[in-house]
């Protein structure tokens, strides 16, 4: 390891230097340890890996912070390229719809838009990707916790979700008989991950003890009965890996779970790949992410080979103190860094059959035998 110190020719105001903190560990993974000291010249000191990775992460520091010469964008672009799972090349035996297939013979069972019951093959597959996802988070030694699946709109507003998202959400009303509610307090969680904020409010994490927690639940997104359709539910299970603690952890967490994940598809040989995406329901809203063009957003996709279209499986989203802010989650006397990972049960359910079929003789080896 190096260690390394850099003196800022031009002053940076205390937000951008904030924004540098959470940033600079996130886009380069050379660097193991980041302190911003504050005063009339601002100085980094940071740990990195090799010798030769230093000039870049200056680089990219002096960007962050609006001293580099050429575009921001243009230069982070450039810079913050890595190599990501990409399995495009990977055979399927099915090409064609199997929806009705699937509805005909009980596996599926439509109740209405974005509403399916689960049965038979689709079910024993559903139990496997439920099964195989759980113990893939519990390979990072997690805390496990189960939330409602409802959540009072106070706690979504802190993060000011609702402003954003509010066409897309399900909103539920209680009141007695005869009385019509004249507003909904709570919704249907659009993300599991969302109770994890407010449970650790007020808390500060330890850096040598960061927070992992694994949890399970059913969302809602409702997008319009156009869109529905199998890869696409109103309702539908999601487990999460969510994260707390340093840049770099969180950073490492997410790298972590997306290895996992990406040699867990190769094994069973799914045409999949992984790429950045832009989704409100992530922290890539963040004004300081979008105008510098840091995809804080990855997601999973599996091709869907009977309409040439592929669907999010699972994402892999860095929040920075989109969350940890408005909650007073903190970290060595700073906002913590949070993030998570989630994958859609339903949506690697109907991802494997769309290119496997349902003759299950001709499945992998390693999902047959788990059946």
């Amino acid at each position: 390891m190096i260690e390394k110190s850099v003196t800022l020719s031009l002053p940076a105001d205390p937000e951008a230097l904030e924004q540098l903190r959470f940033y600079l560990p996130y886009l380069c993974d050379q660097v193991l340890n980041l302190e911003i000291v504050s005063d009339s010249r601002s100085e980094i000191r940071y740990t990195c890996r090799e010798e030769n990775s230093s000039a870049r992460i200056e680089a990219i520091a002096r960007t962050l912070l609006g001293q580099q010469e050429t575009s921001d964008v243009e230069f982070l672009n450039h810079l913050q390229t890595r190599t990501v799972f990409d399995n495009r090349a990977a055979p399927c035996s099915c090409n064609h719809d199997i929806l009705p297939e699937l509805l005909n013979a009980g596996h599926l069972i439509s109740f209405g838009p974005g509403q399916y019951g689960m049965g038979n093959l689709f079910l024993k597959t559903f139990k496997y990707f439920e099964r195989e996802c759980y113990r893939m988070t519990l390979k990072q030694k997690p805390q496990e916790f189960v939330y409602p699946n409802l959540i009072p709109r106070n706690l979504m507003e802190y993060p000011d979700y609702t402003n954003r998202q509010g066409s897309g959400f399900t909103w539920f009303t209680s009141s007695p008989p005869g009385v019509q509610s004249e507003s909904s307090e709570h919704l249907g969680k659009p993300a599991v991950c969302l109770h994890c904020y407010p449970h650790f409010r007020n808390s500060t994490i330890p850096k040598d003890r960061p927070v992992t927690i694994t949890t399970q639940g059913r969302c809602y997104r409702y997008e319009g009965t156009e869109q529905f359709s199998p890869d696409r539910l109103w309702e539908f299970i999601m487990r999460e890996s969510v994260y707390m603690g340093t840049p770099v952890f969180v950073r490492d967490s997410l790298r972590e779970i997306e290895t996992l994940a990406t040699g867990w598809m190769k094994s069973i040989g799914l045409r999949a790949w992984v790429e950045p995406a832009d989704d409100p329901l992530s922290a890539s809203g963040s004004e300081f992410a979008s105008s510098k063009n840091i995809p804080v957003k990855w997601e999973l996709r599996i091709a869907l080979p009977a309409s040439g279209t592929s669907l999010a499986a699972a994402s892999f989203n860095y929040h920075a103190n989109h969350y940890s802010k408005p909650f007073e989650i903190s970290e060595g006397g700073n906002s913590a860094a949070t993030g998570c990972a989630g994958f859609g049960i339903e949506r690697l359910t109907w991802g494997f059959l769309a290119q496997n079929g349902l003759e299950t003789e001709k499945w992998p080896e390693a999902v047959r035998q788990e059946l």
